[in-house]
């Protein structure tokens, strides 16, 4: 890392700018990671390896991105189990379907993310639409928790409507996160069909009931032909 300045003193402007450069993309990279937003880190990882293609902590965080990924494609492409044993009741289960968790806020992000790890699910974030609907089409997650209204672009209800037309997953259950749950938010979410509405602050067990159960009733939903 490049984060002492005496390291760079001394250094030709160029080689101390490049530098810098490369530690300040590291640093997001960090934070990508930590919030589960591995489509942004990936695509930070390879600005810092072309500005640095021998940088460890760079080589090292794509190892563990592009293992992540595999993992998933893996999941797609041979099923998974949905459980892993534990006999502390349901919430204490370890599980292992995906979980793609779409919201602005980057302290949810981490929150939300660490506590599905915790959980044994596996865990990916965006914090837009547009990188919700590139980080599904790389990984296709098993249930989708996305906030109802963003400051710019468009709204949950959009990416709710998104997946629902173009994922070839009519069944993908979808729970929304909102600030305050008013009448027209109920009632369109009733009638678009979204599996939930959850409170914001969120209350981690809620939200860890409310995916399994999400995932419950779509196993018992019969098999569309």
């Amino acid at each position: 890392m490049y984060t002492d300045d005496e390291e760079l003193e001394g250094l030709p402007p160029a080689e101390a700018y490049r530098r810098a450069k490369v530690e300040h993309f590291l640093q997001h990279v960090r934070e990508y990671v930590e919030m589960g937003r591995y489509l942004a880190a990936r695509k930070t990882l390879e600005t810092v390896l072309s500005l640095d293609r021998e940088n460890e902590e760079a080589k090292n965080h794509c190892q563990f991105v592009d293992d992540f990924l595999a993992k998933a494609l893996h999941r797609n492409q041979n099923g998974h189990s949905g459980n892993n044993g534990g006999s502390n009741g349901p919430l204490k289960q370890r599980r292992s379907e995906l979980v793609m968790i779409v919201d602005q806020d980057e302290r949810l992000l981490v929150s939300l993310t660490g506590t599905l790890r915790r959980y044994g699910f596996m865990a990916i974030a965006a914090s837009s639409y547009d990188e919700a609907v590139e980080s599904y089409a790389m990984v296709k997650p098993d249930v989708v928790i996305s906030e109802v209204n963003f400051d710019t672009g468009p709204r949950g209800f959009d990416l709710y409507l998104w997946l629902k037309t173009n994922s070839g997953n009519e069944d993908l259950p979808f729970l929304f996160l909102a600030t305050r749950i008013d009448r027209d938010t109920l009632i369109a979410g009733k009638r678009f069909g979204v599996d939930d509405l959850i409170l914001k602050p969120v209350d981690d067990d809620v939200v860890i009931a409310s995916v399994i159960n999400s995932l419950s009733r779509r196993k018992t939903m019969p098999v569309h032909t």
